[in-house]
């Protein structure tokens, strides 16, 4: 099964809650997510992110009011919308309050989580790490994805569950517990949540038409083959309501783009797909002029990707075998290229 990508493997991904709902980073795209919550898919929109806050490690929301904290290096800034410019100035970290796994805000504390030591370090400040307390985190939280407050006295974390997919999971120091699930449309915009919803990447060659000589001689051939080129919009449902200057179609683009770059543990094919034809979908037609000699037979195929069962990018290489067998040559540069 396709999972999510963790913020560790995404760089500039976040989740985090204030009191105007959820929100989902995507700094390398560009813009972010923001829902009524995570789960009911209710008011989705997505924003253009400013350029100057492009680029943080961690964002983190304050459930009970409108402060987001961006962490860039070993410093922070408190902004009032990722849309907009921040303050001058930025804060340095408190040495205790460096190198974090994932930063959370609840109960007007920041807590600190370092995965590998299984601790989490709840601080008053940043700056200072003030009234610092140190608390031995549960095994059962130590695998989430991204980590937040859902509310003024729970911390939250998205875990990847084997049944359910990609789950909320919520709880509070009092013991209490919930679970949830992430919408699809909130879910699709994580790095690697189209493969959880629609299903893993793909990329096939297809065999466009056969060209034969059943006869002893060498005779002249030539067809006309139509092929596709382009990507299917019709492919992806998604609800995002585009707020700003954002482009719907570049966005659908951007999130197919990063979902086909990422590597197969999170349903992409490891592959570069910004040099292909990011047009609607149409057809074109081919001539084909050859030479075939007796008893030959050519194959002519094109190179498709695509998520669960359904192709979606059409790509303009074509290769011609005289095999039934399909290439094995993949015609597009690898993501780390």
């Amino acid at each position: 099964m396709a999972t999510v990508a963790s913020r560790t493997d995404s760089p500039g991904t976040d989740v985090f809650v204030t009191r105007h709902g959820a929100f989902v980073v995507r700094s390398d795209l560009g813009c972010f997510l923001q829902a009524l919550d995570f789960c009911s898919g209710q008011d989705i929109k997505v924003w253009e992110l400013h350029p100057a806050c492009r680029g943080g490690d961690h964002y983190v929301g304050d459930p009970s009011s409108s402060a987001v904290y961006l962490l860039r290096g070993d410093a922070f800034f408190k902004v009032p919308d990722l849309s907009s410019e921040p303050p001058t100035g930025a804060l340095p970290l408190h040495p205790s309050c460096r190198g974090g796994d994932h930063y959370t805000f609840c109960e007007d504390r920041f807590s600190i989580f370092f995965l590998t030591r299984g601790i989490v370090l709840s601080v008053a400040d940043l700056a200072t790490g003030g009234s610092a307390k140190e608390i031995s985190l549960e095994p059962a939280f130590t695998d989430g994805l991204y980590y937040y407050g859902s509310d003024a006295n729970r911390l939250a974390c998205f875990r990847m569950d084997a049944e359910r997919g990609l789950c909320g999971h919520a709880w509070s120091t009092a013991g209490d517990e919930e679970v949830f699930s992430v919408h699809p449309d909130v879910l699709s915009f994580l790095p690697g949540g189209l493969a959880v919803v629609y299903g893993p990447a793909f990329g096939v060659w297809e065999c466009l038409t056969l060209m034969s000589n059943a006869s002893d001689l060498p005779v002249p051939s030539s067809q006309e083959i139509t092929r596709k080129v382009g990507y299917s919009k019709k492919a992806l449902s998604q609800k995002f309501s585009i707020s700003g200057s954002l482009d719907p179609e570049s966005l659908t683009v951007s999130l197919l783009q990063s979902q086909f770059s990422l590597p197969a543990a999170h349903g992409g094919m490891g592959l570069r797909t910004e040099q292909e034809e990011w047009e609607e979908v149409s057809e074109e037609e081919e001539p084909l002029r050859v030479f075939l000699q007796p008893r030959q037979k050519l194959y002519w195929w094109q190179y498709r990707l695509g998520l669960g069962k359904e192709p979606i990018l059409f790509c303009r290489a074509l290769k011609v075998t005289r095999s039934p067998s399909p290439p094995t040559h993949i015609p597009l540069p690898p993501a780390d290229s």
